[in-house]
């Protein structure tokens, strides 16, 4: 579980550092344009909505690992959540994180920005709450 959640850690972090290395990037080869606070404002609270929703995950993870797991697709074959269950989990939140990314890339805009951040801190709130009740669930002996 360990390996799954340094594997996790990594993946997120490359992510926000390439995002901030291609900013870094686009901003001095554009003939000195002035930055949009504005936008820098958006592209922060993706990053920390991104860094909920990671935190989130890890958390449901690790709440849920051991035990009975009521989704077919997340189950593995003793029914019990394990290492296939958190691989499709890492799958599906690197899959939407990456579809953000280059939607954002592709047309940057504070709007967009706010839109995806209020769309991750939402995913995460309900995540942490699925986390919180599995933590009162006890490990089948």
């Amino acid at each position: 579980m360990r390996n799954i959640l340094l594997i996790f850690t990594l993946g997120a972090s490359a992510l926000c550092a390439q995002d901030a290395l291609f900013l870094q990037n686009r901003l001095t080869v554009t003939q000195g344009q002035i930055v949009d606070r504005k936008l820098l404002a958006g592209q922060r609270l993706w990053r920390a909505s991104v860094a909920a929703l990671a935190a989130a995950n890890a958390m449901d993870v690790h709440s849920s690992w051991n035990k009975h797991e009521l989704n077919s697709t997340l189950a593995g074959a003793g029914g019990t959540f394990g290492a296939q269950g958190a691989l499709l989990k890492l799958g599906m939140q690197g899959g939407l994180v990456g579809i953000e990314y280059l939607l954002t890339r592709r047309h940057p805009s504070s709007r967009l920005y706010r839109a995806v951040s209020f769309i991750n801190f939402g995913v995460a709130a309900g995540i942490g709450s699925v986390a919180a009740h599995n933590y009162t669930v006890p490990v089948p002996r």
